[in-house]
């Protein structure tokens, strides 16, 4: 799970006008690329209509 640090790392990156895309590396290993359209309080959602939880996410790259 990624601290509350990260997740405010995250809504201030969707406030910026630059390039949302980022990998996220999960809990079980599984590594996943693509572009986040938000960040709630709930998890990451991307353009492509994935979401992922907070509570499964331990590491995510490209911000």
């Amino acid at each position: 799970m990624i601290s509350a640090k990260d997740r405010g790392r995250i809504q201030a990156q969707m406030q910026r006008d630059e390039s949302k895309i980022v990998n996220i590396v999960l809990s079980d290993a599984q590594q996943v690329a693509g572009e986040i359209e938000k960040a709630t309080h709930e998890g990451i959602f991307m353009v492509d209509g994935r979401y992922y939880g907070y509570e499964s996410i331990k590491e995510i790259n490209g911000l």
